[in-house]
């Protein structure tokens, strides 16, 4: 799911176990994505448990429970139906100097279109279970700039015993769905701090909304918002650290090199991991019978040793261990917070000077858990749960800057380490005014959450941009970088296409070069040097006189996402040749002359050759990469010719005039001086 700012992979088993897409710890909630190396997530597991069950073969089980993940397949007892892709729109074409542009191996293949979907991307993932429990999860992605951060399941469990594999029709009573989040935020400063962290060591975890702590249950998190009941965890204190300053945060001052994470340059200090990445409950049916959502739901909160005997040498014919299971993991109940038992706290604030071991004594740290039920669902019977899961934290900018003063502060640079304090005073950037500005994250992922429910309740119609470029191509020239798009969508209901541009890489800050009319579909970049890389991106601009909602959608302007249309290939600029080169296709047969007089005011002459005739198009731009003249537009025989530019209504400047035949392209530059 790669359409917005948080991207994940999903499995069709149902369930997105370690080592599930790929052999490495950390893989999966990236945010934000355009970042390498943001991943926070390390596994899931997800246990189905019931009482009383007969599987038509052995003796009734009094507890029966089954299981994928955290580190096993369980490919036994969970059977996909159905794993589909669907999209409101068709995957733009994204091309740079005719090859197609895709980020690594990241190329997701598009199995439905539908321009109805209530959401940009949506997996449909349908699987069948040895407990004859079908579930469907509908995973809701939203590239909307307020929304893309989040993600929204939602499940539909239905009783279908009697109709596979064998399993006698019954009721399953006291059911319990049962799902682990082992966070581990982020894989950028894994080697850095330590190697552990990517298993999760030192991540801790809360909660909101769970009647602990002075709170209610469903508690809202803002003034007048609807009931919270969340779970989040951040990247906090390591005592096993490489280093002797404070990690929270992760600030990159004496970097690890393992990997190719980072080099031995990026000492500015800047924070790695400030995220903070959690799930939220949207819904959950009270009953078959009664689809209020019940606030007592998960009725299971807490946190366990990621690395329990519970979680591996599963085995669905062990009795007692699935007596375990249940009473231990399944229905725990509301367990004490666990951050509240690594450090002593009154308020959040004070999770700033947490220097305790987070993992309190296990190996592998602690992971968050929760767990709906009980349930009893009769044949047919369905109960529906639906709930979100995002990362959010400081801005980029942000994060930055506050790394850089606290490396200023840790060096003995006092001066350089003054700036604003999370109270609004300007302040010295000391390690708890650092670890402020860090724990703020949570706050952020709470209002994420808060968008989520207000996304959901009301049936996902939040505000939504003009859709993308349908295909978007850059082509290298002389001295210029030309990008051409296709568009779809409907013209009026926008207020043009805005161009970013970003140079070495494309982590690196994109500005916005131009913005363009709904109607132009092609822009020469001048601003670029020869030798330079570029990357680019397009949005489709909404119109400026849009009202907002109470999702969290403001009032004004909506772009397309990014991701849509990003370039993860660089393109650099040709260099001019002399008159009678070309690009190899035709040798020294198309010829762009050099106009002449250059500079000149207010007319030129530009003369051009053809070695056949063929149909031709001469453009003049200027410098923002608008079209202003059309000099020639048909069809001309072999031969030279010229024709006379007159700038006497324009400005004085560089000009970039363009050639396009059959044979193929020429660009040179022109200045004009009034």
């Amino acid at each position: 799911m790669n359409a917005g700012s948080m991207q994940n992979w999903y499995s069709a088993i149902g369930n997105e176990r370690e080592h599930g897409m790929v052999r490495q710890q950390q893989f999966g909630l990236r945010w934000p994505a355009i970042l390498e190396h943001q991943d926070a997530q390390h596994s899931k597991g997800f246990w189905i448990g019931v009482r009383d069950f007969d599987d038509g073969e052995y003796a009734p089980f009094n507890y029966k429970v089954i299981h994928t993940g955290p580190r096993v397949l369980g490919s036994d007892y969970f059977h996909t139906r159905e794993f589909a892709l669907h999209s409101r729109y068709e995957a733009p074409e994204v091309l740079v100097n005719d090859q197609r542009s895709v980020r690594g191996n990241v190329d997701p293949q598009i199995d439905v279109v539908d321009p109805g979907l209530p959401s940009d991307r949506m997996i449909r993932n349908t699987v069948e279970t040895a407990l004859g429990l079908t579930f469907t999860r509908d995973i809701h992605q939203f590239s909307q700039q307020f929304h893309d951060n989040y993600h929204i399941f939602e499940y539909t469990f239905v009783n279908e015993t009697g109709k596979y594999r064998d399993i006698p029709e019954q009721t399953l009573d006291s059911v319990y769905f049962y799902f682990q989040f082992r966070y581990a935020p982020v894989y950028k400063s894994r080697y850095m701090v330590a190697n552990h962290t990517g298993w999760g060591r030192n991540t801790m975890n809360d909660r909101w909304g769970d009647g602990l702590q002075g709170q209610a249950i469903g508690e809202p998190f803002s003034d007048g918002g609807p009931p919270m009941r969340a779970s989040y965890s951040w990247h906090g204190h390591e005592p096993n650290r490489e280093f002797d300053y404070n990690n929270i945060g992760a600030p990159q001052i004496q970097p690890n090199t393992a990997r190719g994470l980072m080099t031995d340059a990026d000492t500015l200090g800047h924070l790695l991991a400030h995220h903070f990445v959690g799930h939220a409950t949207l819904h959950a049916d009270t009953s078959p019978d009664d689809s209020s959502d019940d606030l007592q739901q998960p009725r299971t909160r807490g946190h366990i040793n990621s690395d329990d005997e519970l979680k591996s040498g599963n085995d669905p014919f062990n009795r007692a261990k699935m007596q375990r299971e249940y009473n231990h993991l399944l229905t725990r109940g509301m367990m004490p917070r666990h951050a509240y038992q690594v450090h002593q706290a009154s308020e959040f604030m004070d999770f700033a000077d947490q220097i305790r071991d987070p993992r309190l004594g296990t190996s592998g740290g602690m992971s968050a858990m929760k767990a709906y039920g009980p349930y009893t669902l009769e044949p047919g019977d369905t109960v529906r749960i639906i709930w979100a899961e995002g990362v959010a934290g400081l801005s980029r900018e942000m994060a930055e800057k506050v790394g850089e003063r606290f490396k200023a502060y840790y060096e003995g640079r006092t001066d350089e380490a003054q700036g604003p304090l999370i109270d609004g005073t300007v302040g010295t950037m000391t390690t708890r005014a650092k670890n402020e500005w860090v724990l703020t994250g949570r706050d952020s992922l709470l209002q994420t959450f808060e968008h989520a429910i207000a996304n959901y309740q009301n049936g996902y119609n939040i505000p939504r941009p003009p859709p993308p470029p349908t295909r978007f191509e850059l082509s290298s020239q002389a001295s210029a970088v030309e990008l051409n798009w296709d568009f779809d969508g409907d013209e009026n209901q926008m207020s043009g296409f805005a161009i970013y541009r970003g140079s070495d890489s494309f982590e690196a800050h994109h500005e916005r070069i131009a913005l363009v009319d709904p109607s132009e579909r092609t822009y020469i970049d001048l601003q670029v040097q020869w030798g330079g890389q570029y990357f680019y991106y397009i949005a489709s601009v909404g119109l400026d006189d849009r009202a907002g909602d109470d999702s969290g959608t403001p009032d004004g302007i909506l772009l397309s996402s990014r991701y849509y249309t990003q370039t993860w290939d660089p393109i650099s600029p040709l260099a001019i040749t002399g008159a009678g080169e070309d690009d190899g296709s035709v040798p020294y047969a198309l010829e762009l002359a050099q106009n002449y007089p250059n500079p000149f005011n207010p007319a030129t002459s530009i003369g051009f050759t053809l070695p056949e005739a063929s149909d031709v198009r001469l453009e003049v731009f200027d410098v923002t990469g608008r079209r202003v003249a059309v000099l020639v537009d048909g069809h001309k025989p072999a031969g030279r010719h010229h024709v006379t530019f007159d700038a006497g209504t324009l400005s004085s400047g560089v000009y970039l005039y363009r050639l396009r035949t059959e044979a193929g392209v020429k660009n040179r530059k022109m200045t004009l001086i009034k």
